[in-house]
């Protein structure tokens, strides 16, 4: 069955001021930005059956605004703490445990390894995903189960300000 997989990165996150890390919410122009982004996914096709999304506030933030411009319904959102710091094997786990059912995934995450994560799955070099940008890769004829190293076929590269 055929599959495909969104990569976001998080919008514009603010300075961390003393901030933790995962505390950094999105500046104004993050706001915006995302919500370009989510316009540009109503014209093509975006409908995934679940949206992974790290724990951060600033993936959080990002996750709403795009499902508020989308007019999704906010269950297509799970939050998984892995997301945050994930390591590439830990994402790679967070995919090929997908239910079957799922033919379209979104995973909003953080650089480098939402970047690295791409460059992975598709042996394309994407170099560094800009705040909001959306990688998506097609997987033909492989079960969640089975996407592995090399396994996707880039799709394309998306980001709302360039």
């Amino acid at each position: 069955m055929n599959k495909k997989l969104h990569l976001i990165r998080h919008s514009y996150a603010e300075d961390p001021n003393g901030k933790r890390d995962i505390e950094r919410t999105l500046t104004l122009e993050g706001q915006s930005t995302v919500r370009a982004l989510g316009r540009y996914l109503i014209n093509h096709q975006f409908n995934p059956d679940k949206i992974i999304c790290s724990t951060a506030i600033r993936t959080r933030e990002t996750a709403l605004n795009l499902i508020e411009e989308l007019e999704m319904n906010e269950r297509v959102v799970e939050y998984k703490e892995v997301v945050y710091n994930a390591s590439l094997r830990e994402l790679l786990a967070v995919l090929n445990e997908l239910p079957e059912d799922y033919k379209e995934i979104a995973i909003i995450g953080h650089n480098p390894t939402i970047t690295f994560f791409g460059e992975y799955l598709s042996n394309a070099i994407i170099g560094n995903m800009s705040p909001a940008g959306v990688v998506t890769i097609k997987f033909e004829k492989l079960k969640w189960n089975e996407v592995s190293q090399g396994s996707g076929i880039f799709d394309n590269y998306y980001h709302p300000n360039h």
